[in-house]
């Protein structure tokens, strides 16, 4: 029996430095980054989202009017949360429109978002769904 907790805490040991030295990376990057910010954009007429991380939120806010998007949402982050959002999106199958930060606002795509906890402000799940009714047809 020792020697199976042994063997157990040994396994268990380089994932959990590996989580220490994640979170302390990320503290750090937080640390010497303060103004950074991961965000997302929409542009309701092609229902797109730009999912991004900006050192100035200003200046990014203003490139996005430019293309008629507007700022949803953002908080505290770094570029490294941002690229492994969309690397784990590219892995959960959500393909990327025209660029590799722009994805359609998709009700998957937007419940995938709020589970993997960007910010996503109002956004509504539902934004790119439609109501359909159902018709009763008597001759059937």
């Amino acid at each position: 029996m020792i020697v199976q907790l042994d063997e157990i805490e040994q396994a268990l040991q380089a994932p959990v430095m590996d989580a220490v030295i994640a979170l302390s990376e990320r503290v750090q990057t937080l640390e010497n980054n303060p103004e950074g910010r991961i965000y997302t954009a929409y542009r309701a007429i092609d229902q797109t989202l730009s999912l991004g991380y900006s050192e100035n939120i200003d200046a990014i806010g203003e490139q996005l009017r430019e293309r008629d998007f507007v700022l949803l949402a953002s908080r505290r982050g770094t570029r490294r949360e941002q690229r492994l959002l969309l690397l784990t999106l590219k892995e959960i199958g959500i393909a990327s429109s025209y660029s590799e930060n722009c994805f359609s606002a998709s009700p998957n795509t937007v419940s995938h978002l709020r589970h993997l906890g960007w910010p996503l402000g109002n956004l509504k799940q539902n934004a790119n769904s439609t109501k359909t009714r159902k018709r009763f047809n008597p001759g059937r």
